[in-house]
């Protein structure tokens, strides 16, 4: 039985260091993947960027991060805004994700939640939870 790819069957939040200066500032690169093999109408996510020691660098905001159409095997690049840390002290926190249809009726998320991190980035997702989404029909 040949492997199968970390993440694969899963809703993959993925990061990596991207542009810097190793002591001050970090661009990191970061997405949210779709490997279910199933097409989501769309996915939100409430993550924020934190230090290590907590500080918040990015917080989640109200509506969180929407993704929308969420295809099976889209890869939505994220990557825009830079943080005053170093790469290795930045650290994504995911709360709650949500899963819609195209007709905006509350899904079951198709997959799980997974992380991917390299580059001395870490995503904590131990208080990840699927919850509900604002706008969507609860089905």
């Amino acid at each position: 039985m040949p492997a199968t790819p970390e993440g694969e069957g899963a809703i993959v939040v993925h990061v990596a260091a991207g542009g810097q200066n190793p002591d001050r500032f970090c661009m990191p690169q970061w997405g949210i993947a779709n490997r279910t093999g199933i097409d989501v109408g769309a996915l939100l996510v409430h993550l924020e960027w934190r230090t290590r020691d907590g500080q918040v660098l990015k917080p989640a905001g109200e509506f969180g991060t929407m993704v929308e159409p969420f295809a099976a095997g889209r890869d939505k690049d994220l990557s825009m805004d830079g943080h005053a840390a170093a790469c290795s002290d930045l650290r994504v926190v995911v709360t709650t994700y949500a899963c819609r249809d195209a007709n905006a009726v509350r899904m079951a998320c198709p997959g799980p939640l997974r992380a991917e991190a390299s580059s001395g980035i870490e995503i904590d997702m131990t208080g990840a939870s699927e919850g509900s989404m604002k706008g969507a029909v609860e089905g």
